[in-house]
């Protein structure tokens, strides 16, 4: 009988070591620590898994903090080396950018790192201080050519995967082994979810926002201005019309979020700008932060503002 119970215990401990979802990730990354406005930032990655086939790595980034960050896809170079960057839109007017980065293997398991804060600069920053998108590329294709080092020690099971285990079933003493326990675990993830893709919708409302001048002889005064505004949402693409008289912003709906930027015209009292939307649909609310800078030299400045819309 006790050989029979040692016999059950050895073959339970088989089976649960072969099944998957015993391992996620591991991430090794050294953190950007300078970016230059307005240029894309490089970012790589090596993520290796002891477990399981690295499925798909992102960097999640956002300009502030309390905001849903956008998610940008890395590309795998080969030998567990993976490449991307962000947008150059989104670094600035801001003075730091935060991003982290997240993994995923084919059991779909999940690591990723803590946050990171790059300080963002004006033009002029010593080029090799920044790891330029095309540089971080390049490095990556060169590195994946070298060979692997052994695999890392799986680590402990994370916090978000599903993952199969064999049933196993005792009879007598004897293990048959049959079906499948289905074992999952969620927690929400950093890059918000939870609601379902809008594809057309219709949203109106107001906006606000202010334009703040950097401090000069001749450019003090802050000016101000408010309104209605759209948001249409048509085939998965979403256009910003009523913000900035005729100037429409289009950018395709990533999830529930968006961001898009471009230069419009002096009005009025506002200069030549590069204005930043970054936007978020939760239901049937659409919030969008106005953020961008002058591009006048004679009136430089800041922007700062605000779209509050409803589905109508």
């Amino acid at each position: 009988m006790k050989a029979h119970r040692q016999l059950t215990s050895l073959l339970l401990a088989v089976l649960l070591s072969a099944a998957p979802g015993f391992g996620a990730p591991v991430i090794r990354h050294e953190p950007a620590k300078v970016a230059e406005k307005g240029q894309p930032l490089g970012v790589r990655v090596t993520v290796r898994d002891a477990a399981a086939r690295v499925e798909s790595v992102w960097v999640l980034y956002t300009p502030s903090r309390g905001t849903t960050p956008f998610r940008q896809t890395l590309t795998s170079s080969g030998a567990g080396i993976w490449y991307g960057s962000i947008p150059g839109h989104m670094i600035g007017p801001g003075k730091q950018l935060l991003y982290y980065i997240q993994a995923e293997n084919a059991d779909g398991e999940s690591a990723e790192t803590e946050w990171h804060t790059v300080r963002v600069e004006e033009s002029g920053v010593a080029p090799e201080a920044i790891p330029a998108a095309s540089a971080v590329a390049e490095q990556a294709r060169r590195q994946a050519q070298t060979p692997a080092p052994a695999p890392a020690p799986a680590p402990a099971a994370s916090t978000r995967s599903k993952y199969l285990i064999p049933g196993a079933v005792i009879v007598g003493g004897a293990v048959a082994v049959g079906g499948a326990l289905a074992i999952s675990h969620s927690s929400s993830s950093s890059g918000g979810g939870g609601h379902a893709a809008v594809t057309n919708a219709n949203f109106g409302g107001n906006y606000a926002f202010c334009f703040s001048p950097t401090a000069t002889e001749t450019n003090v005064a802050q000016v101000c201005d408010s309104g209605l505004v759209n948001v249409y949402v048509r085939s998965g693409v979403v256009e910003v019309v009523g913000l900035w008289a005729a100037e429409i912003w289009s950018t395709p709906l990533n999830g529930h979020v968006f961001s898009v930027a471009k230069t419009v015209p002096a009005r009025g009292d506002f200069p030549e700008s590069y204005v930043i939307l970054t936007g978020e649909i939760r239901g049937e609310r659409c919030t969008v932060m106005v953020s961008g800078y002058s591009r006048d030299p004679d009136a430089p400045g800041n922007y700062q503002g605000q779209l509050d819309t409803t589905m109508r």
